[in-house]
């Protein structure tokens, strides 16, 4: 066999000396003893495999080197592309600060002003159109002033920026003070009138060609809204109270109303004529007359023309509250208390019409008269007891027993009676027999003139027999 490196002939098993003399020398010696032809076409063969071994060794060795990046490195540093990119986001962020401060402006006066009317006919955005018209500029100047503040990053929009700021802070502030000193005010269909006296005189003030005006508008509303079905969900509502209806029913052109409408236009007057008399009534169970009076006179104020209604309830219920008065202020002079009597007098002057006769309680209180013509003064204030009447006799029983209705203005057809209370200082016969009713008592008048009648009874059958 040969040596597949050298080509030398070797025996099977044995090394060939080349490659024992590789680890000696790095090439070995060439052998130069005379090689028979058949043996130099071996040692050709053997050394055309060692070099195509050696060929193949190299070209693995290439193929297993990484390969080089032989991408062009980017000489320019990141640090000067962010600063210019800083640079021009803050020129950016600069002119949208002044875009959005014009903005502001421009949706301010449009909302204000060019667009009120749509906005108020418009029933989506009539709820939401007060706070709109302030909350939509607010929000861009609020932008325009973020951005000029980030904007101040950038040096070379420095003084721009700080431009920005103070424009958008201007604005923004201009809103505010707008909306102090020039509040926007609805022009809500209000048929009832709620206004204080200062409202009153500040629109007595006013130019009469934006009298005019609003008189005008004020109609185009009431017609446009002034509806059966609306004018009756407003009364169910609260919105509108007597006054408000009636004034409301007024504007609508009766020609025009089919028979259907105007059975509904009688129904809602009768309803709001019942449920103002039932609630007076109310309170007159409580002699809470002064809230009556009051009531009835804002009805009055209100109402553009004079209500037949309104006439007849203060008719009603004026005395009543005149004999309220009187009685309230005796038993508080009873008390000692003259200076509450004055000035439940005094207050209750400002509800009547007939000032005299409250000007009369005045004097008999500053003279000091008390409850001396009452048999029992307190007969309406008090729950009455056994020993209240204990001393009295069986006409002064009666006669307490009638002191009662004759401090509601009764009159009476009994002439020892009407004779009786005519004498004292406090009567005021205003309603006839047959039309007083006793629902005007309170708790107190009402059990206490059951009370007499059965102590009137029980000393005698019959009771007290009057004219004889």
């Amino acid at each position: 066999m040969f040596c597949k490196y050298c080509g030398k002939e070797i025996k099977e098993g044995e090394i060939c000396t080349c490659r024992q003399q590789s680890s000696k020398t790095p090439y070995p010696k060439p052998d130069i003893r005379p090689v028979m032809p058949e043996q130099e076409n071996t040692q050709r063969q053997g050394i055309n495999q060692n070099q195509g071994t050696t060929q193949n060794r190299r070209q693995q060795t290439q193929f297993e080197r990484k390969p080089v990046n032989r991408t062009p490195v980017n000489k320019t540093s990141t640090a000067p592309q962010n600063q210019r990119t800083g640079k021009k986001d803050g020129k950016g962020l600069a002119v949208a600060s002044f875009l959005l401060s014009f903005l502001l402006l421009v949706s301010f006066v449009l909302l204000r002003v060019v667009l009120q009317d749509f906005m108020q006919e418009s029933t989506m955005l009539e709820s939401i159109y007060p706070y709109l018209i302030y909350v939509v500029p607010f929000l861009l100047g609020l932008g325009a002033f973020l951005c000029a503040i980030f904007s101040l990053q950038d040096a070379r929009v420095r003084t721009l920026s700080i431009s920005g700021i103070l424009i958008s802070a201007i604005f923004v502030a201009g809103i505010f003070v707008s909306k102090v000193l020039f509040p926007y005010e609805a022009d809500s269909y209000v048929a009832s009138s709620d206004r204080s006296d200062e409202e009153d005189e500040e629109e007595v003030g006013k130019d009469n060609s934006k009298d005019t005006e609003d008189a005008s508008k004020e109609e185009e509303t009431a017609e446009s809204d002034s509806s059966i079905s609306q004018i009756k969900s407003d009364y169910q509502k609260g919105t509108l109270d007597y006054a408000g209806v009636k004034n409301a029913l007024a504007k609508l052109d009766t020609d025009k109303l089919e028979s259907k409408e105007a059975e509904e236009v009688l129904a809602l007057q009768e309803q709001t004529e019942k449920d103002l008399e039932d609630s007076l009534e109310k309170s007159a169970k409580s002699s809470d007359y002064e809230s009556i009076l009051k009531k009835l006179s804002k009805q009055k104020e209100e109402l553009k023309d004079e209500d037949e209604l309104i006439t007849k309830l203060s008719e009603k219920y004026e005395p009543e509250y005149i004999l309220y008065l009187d009685t309230e202020s005796k038993n508080l002079l009873a008390q000692g208390k003259k200076d509450d009597a004055l000035k439940l007098l005094k207050n209750g002057k400002t509800l009547v019409e007939d000032t005299d006769a409250v000007d009369n309680l005045i004097a008999e209180a500053e003279e000091g008269v008390t409850g001396g013509d009452y048999i029992l003064p307190e007969s309406n204030s008090r729950y009455l007891t056994d020993a209240d009447v204990s001393g009295l006799t069986l006409q002064q029983l009666n006669y307490a027993k009638n002191e009662i209705y004759a401090r509601h203005g009764r009159k009476f057809d009994s002439k020892e009676l009407q004779n009786y209370f005519g004498s004292k200082s406090w009567y005021n016969g205003t309603v006839n027999a047959a039309d007083f009713k006793e629902t005007v008592f309170n708790e107190y008048e009402k059990k206490n003139a059951e009370f007499l009648r059965q102590k009137e009874f029980a000393m005698h059958d019959g009771g007290y027999q009057l004219d004889q």
